[in-house]
């Protein structure tokens, strides 16, 4: 028998369209501001875009959840979901999501739970059409997720080079 967040999870997949959704991808510091991301984010909900994937891990991703949270009052069919990599997964402000799921716990296994962040990452960018990013240097795993992201020809619009 399935667990109700687990129920949750899945009933969450079947509704969720990849042509819909968009994923953020960013390293941990960001000096962006909220002015600043928040017409990127809207632009892509009146190209279509209804689901937001947030992987919950630093400055550009607390950013974006603000962002895509206050955007609600003006599009309430938005969602913003937060993925997270592992079961104590420290969440900074559960306030601003409307989904929190995990696609890939693995209780049994300490090797699933150090590959638990690249596998989360690798399963937004595959459920995602476009991906939202604020890359500035070439290390890193925000950078790799970037990388996965271009090979799976999402649509990829860097904030940092319109700075």
């Amino acid at each position: 028998m399935r667990s109700s967040s687990e129920l949750r999870f899945f009933y969450f997949l079947q509704h969720m369209e990849r042509e819909k959704t968009a994923v953020f991808i960013g390293h941990s510091n960001c000096d962006l501001s909220i002015e600043k991301i928040s017409p990127v984010i809207e632009g892509e909900i009146k190209n279509g875009v209804k689901y937001f994937l947030n992987g919950g891990q630093g400055a550009f991703d607390r950013l974006c959840a603000r962002a895509v949270y206050n955007l609600k009052s003006k599009y309430p069919d938005i969602k913003n979901i937060l993925v997270i990599p592992y079961s104590n997964f420290k969440i900074f402000d559960k306030s601003l999501f409307d989904e929190i799921i995990s696609p890939n716990i693995d209780y049994n296994s300490k090797k699933a739970y150090k590959s638990a962040i690249p596998r989360r990452n690798k399963y937004m960018i595959e459920n995602a059409c476009t991906a939202i990013c604020y890359i500035n240097h070439i290390s890193g795993g925000a950078y790799k997720t970037y990388k996965l992201a271009e090979k799976k020809n999402l649509f990829v619009i860097n904030i940092s080079i319109e700075k």
